[in-house]
């Protein structure tokens, strides 16, 4: 866009926490590669005392406003605060919590601009009718409402009774050259005790209920029991404080069925396409999804991909092409659909380069953060 500013346009991403889930990293990716000739990013969050090394590494201000569980005055007024002192001319609300603490900020205190970003449709679609009601107030005066899907936004238009004028789609997007070559590289199987000769599956996604890793883990018990030599990894962590943490049940399974030498919990981790590179069949078995950025990271690495039939996975699984979907609980169809794949090395090979080809073409991270810069300005 040919336009001229006095200054850096000042933009605050607010998330819910400090933790590497989808939203957090598209956050992370966004900000990591906006143009700073015209932007100047700032991110604050909730909850999460420690600062992650992938955010620290962006080299922004970093902002943690404490809030209690609870309704909290205290946290609008500090993030209203933040937004004054820096000079805030938008600011680019992820979640629906985050968009109601922005609220006071950006258009009571400061009068700024304020952009909803919505990653899942369940999550507004069980807010209770006090909140739907607060949030068709909230996004009447907001700026823009932007849905991670095609979906997603349909479902942000129902609940909060916006018109077509007030919403947009922008696709998630992933640094898709992070993991163009992967495939070919070293990967990390010695270091994880896995023979060369074993076919690896994966998932990348926090011990969260809604993640439903126990489906995934009675396929795989019920695929050990036949005797495959195959593995299983599960990347990600549970977190304790929280009403959704399902690590307790995921690890008295695995150590219930005696699965500990064929699935490996490898908790939080860095290296996200180096893991990608050792796994041959990636499975995300969620109960929903907004537009899940694992699955498109596993993709762009060239990864058949299993999936369950749901809003968010459907949008990225072409069945028979790039991967196959299954009903959600239905274990038999799953084993099935991972065996396909666990046995057959061609179709692992040409459906993981369609994963690819379908990454590439349509969910790259400049794609995504360019969608993001012409909104931002347009809404200036």
């Amino acid at each position: 866009m040919a336009m001229r500013f006095k200054h850096p346009i000042n933009v605050l991403f607010v998330i819910v926490q400090m933790e590497m889930g989808g939203s957090e990293r598209l956050v992370c990716n966004i900000v990591s590669k906006l143009d700073r000739k015209i932007f100047n990013p700032s991110i604050a969050w909730f909850f999460g005392d420690e600062i992650l090394d992938e955010f620290k590494k962006l080299d922004v201000p970093l902002y943690h406003i404490p809030k209690v569980k609870r309704f909290d005055v205290g946290a609008m007024r500090i993030l209203g605060n933040v937004i004054r002192q820096d000079n805030i001319d938008l600011v680019n609300a992820h979640h629906f919590m985050p968009l109601v603490y922005s609220f006071y900020g950006c258009k009571i205190a400061n009068r700024q601009k304020l952009i909803y970003t919505e990653h899942s449709g369940l999550e507004i679609e069980k807010l209770s009718r006090k909140w739907k009601a607060a949030g068709r107030y909230l996004l009447g005066r907001s700026d823009r409402a932007i849905g991670v899907s095609p979906e997603v936004t349909k479902q942000i238009q129902r609940t909060f009774k916006l018109s077509s004028d007030k919403t947009v789609s922008i696709r998630n997007g992933v640094a898709v050259e992070l993991f163009e070559n992967n495939r070919e590289k070293v990967c990390l199987k010695t270091s994880l005790g896995i023979k060369n000769d074993e076919v690896i599956v994966g998932i990348v996604a926090n011990f969260h209920k809604i993640k439903n890793h126990m489906f995934l883990l009675r396929a795989f018990n019920e695929i050990s029991k036949d005797g495959w030599r195959s593995k299983l990894l599960l990347v990600g962590q549970g977190f304790a404080n929280i009403s959704e943490n399902a690590e307790p049940k995921i690890r008295k399974y695995i150590a219930e069925n005696r699965l500990g030498e064929n699935v490996l919990t490898l908790g939080y981790r860095t290296d996200i396409p180096e893991l990608l590179a050792c796994m041959d069949i990636f499975c995300l078995t969620s109960l929903n999804e907004g537009l899940p950025i694992s699955l498109i990271e596993a993709m762009a690495a060239g990864l058949p991909v299993v999936g369950t039939n749901v809003d968010g996975i459907r949008d990225l699984i072409i069945p028979n092409k790039n991967g196959f979907l299954v009903e959600q609980g239905d274990v038999e169809g799953l084993k099935k659909a991972l065996l396909l794949l666990l046995q057959d090395e061609s179709m692992r090979r040409s459906m993981g380069q369609e994963s690819r080809n379908l990454a590439f073409s349509s969910y790259s991270l400049d794609r995504c953060v360019q969608d993001y810069q012409n909104l931002f300005l347009s809404s200036l």
